[in-house]
């Protein structure tokens, strides 16, 4: 086990410096193909191995004996200092996608790329990346009920709040729309809020968990489902709701907030 926990960073170090004469020899979503091999796939490869390497030397290596919460805490301190130094290493990678996109146009627009992340690629992943994972844990909650006692009227109380996490989060989104002539932020964010609240109701007849506290999690999830589809129905469909979702995201709008670069070929 030892020898294979070796072998993985040597081999993660030798591929890294085999593919770093290939930068700038092609992309992956506007950013260097190799940059974006080094920090999103070797980054997280790395963690896992750093992870499972402490793991196995504080169990098994060392001479010392460590309770459940004090492994829970060294693992969480090395979470957190790797997750910094993940961060400054995808702005690395950025910054060099940049530099090298530069040595080949002096004209290039740094802007433009960089708005491209900010209004478009970002937004889709969180927003996207957030649904996923929510939607997992009430799949998995189904498979593996909770043992959570709540009384009946905070568990209701619990289950409303997930149609108005649903609520909030779609106003989220509608704060994030770039609203970019050739491509619809909004139309693609409905079609997911459709399709996962759709996952919510097959799972529902296929299993149908109870309705408590066990399964609170699936509840919350669907509430929060429902909450986005039912947003996403109304506010397009009748102009006061559109009007009060105007007038809350506009409290939250900056100086210049619409002052945002076109990405996309208009329509003609």
């Amino acid at each position: 086990m030892i020898s294979v926990l070796y072998l993985i960073p040597v081999l993660a170090i030798v591929t890294g410096v085999f593919l770093y004469r290939l930068n700038g020899k092609g992309e992956f979503l506007k950013i260097d193909l190799v940059q974006f091999f080094y920090a999103f796939f070797m980054a997280p490869v790395l963690f896992v191995w750093l992870k499972t390497f402490l793991f196995v030397i504080l169990r098994t290596e060392l001479d010392i004996s460590l309770s459940s919460n004090q492994l829970y805490l060294v693992d969480t301190i090395y979470s957190v200092v790797y997750l910094y130094v993940f961060g400054f290493v995808v702005i690395h990678a950025l910054t060099k996608s940049f530099s090298l996109r530069r040595s080949r146009d002096p004209l290039y627009d740094i802007f433009e790329h960089s708005e491209f992340f900010h209004l478009w690629l970002t937004h889709l992943i969180v927003f996207v990346g957030t649904l996923l994972l929510v939607s997992a844990l009430a799949i998995f909650n189904i498979f593996y009920p909770i043992d959570l006692q709540m009384s009946q009227e905070l568990f209701y109380l619990f289950s409303a709040s997930g149609i108005l996490t649903g609520i909030l989060f779609f106003l989220m989104v509608w704060q994030s729309d770039p609203k970019q002539d050739g491509a619809n932020f909004m139309r693609f964010m409905k079609l997911m809020f459709g399709l996962f609240f759709v996952v919510h109701i097959i799972f529902y007849f296929l299993f149908a968990p109870a309705f408590d506290s066990t399964y609170g999690v699936y509840w919350w999830s669907l509430g929060a489902t429902t909450g986005l589809v039912t947003c996403s129905f109304f506010v397009y469909r009748f102009e006061r709701v559109q009007t009060l979702f105007e007038r809350v995201s506009s409290y939250f709008k900056h100086h210049k907030w619409e002052q945002r670069i076109q990405l996309f070929e208009r329509r003609k």
